[in-house]
Formats: structure tokens, C-alpha cells, sequence
């Protein structure tokens, strides 16, 4: 039988209240200091964040982080893990 280990988790995450480039850099700042984020990019166009991240970290902290920033909500709308 093969055994996978999985290394990271990819989420993707609709944030709502995301309109400019300051509120971007804000919701990429609060993100960014979750531990175990490896990489995030944003989408002001699509209002999106995808972060890769340790496996292992949990969503509710980056939603978290995303809440607190600001008048943003973030929701889970994809998840993955390889």
C-alpha cells in the first residue's frame, strides 16, 4: 500500500470588502503573518486571496487575520491539499 504525506494546503478565499489596492495590501499584510503561510497571492479583479501553507494550518485563523484587518469577510471557497 502507498502512504501520501501531504506537504501543503492550498485555500482559496473570497474576500468581500476588498475594493482597492490599499484594502489588497492590507488583507495580503494580515494574511502573510499567519504561521505556516508559505505563499499568497491576491485578485483585487476577483476579490480572491490564494495562500499556500503548511499542512496543517488552519483556515479559521486566516479568516481570522482577514476580519480583523478591516470591514472584510473572508470565506472558504476552495481547499486543497498536494
Amino acid at each position: 500500500m502507498v502512504s501520501l504525506s501531504f506537504a501543503e494546503e492550498v485555500f482559496v478565499i473570497d474576500v468581500e470588502g476588498m475594493t482597492c489596492e490599499m484594502c489588497q495590501i492590507a488583507v495580503k499584510r494580515a494574511i502573510s503573518q499567519i504561521n505556516g503561510v508559505k505563499r499568497l497571492l491576491t485578485s483585487l479583479n476577483n476579490t480572491i486571496a490564494v495562500v499556500i501553507a503548511q499542512d496543517g494550518t488552519k483556515e479559521d485563523l486566516l479568516l481570522k487575520a482577514i476580519s480583523n484587518t478591516g470591514n472584510y469577510k473572508g470565506t472558504v471557497i476552495g481547499k486543497t491539499r498536494f
